[in-house]
């Protein structure tokens, strides 16, 4: 039971770092792609600590949200870029 919490735990702590990544961006350049990101991650995180404590198994849920977590991230930065560009 220890193992799903801490399991749980990380993936929250990831979530919340990419949230303040993107907060954090949105400051810098004021655009709107880094805080509905960040938005998403928080939601996110919320859904997938509910899910485990209903008891989805953490397996299910953790693997498939932190990978999910990443490809927004990974999205908001192609597509910062990608409006960086177009600016100058």
């Amino acid at each position: 039971m220890n193992d799903i919490y801490v399991r749980l735990a990380a993936l929250d702590l990831a979530c919340m770092l990419a949230a303040a990544m993107m907060f954090r961006a949105w400051r810098k350049r004021k655009t709107r792609p880094p805080l509905v990101a960040a938005g998403f991650l928080i939601v996110l995180a919320v859904v997938a600590s509910a899910l485990v404590m209903l008891g989805v198994p953490s397996g299910m849920v953790v693997g498939p949200t932190f990978i999910f977590a990443l490809l927004v991230v990974m999205y908001t930065a192609r597509l910062e870029r990608r409006l960086s560009s177009t600016r100058r």
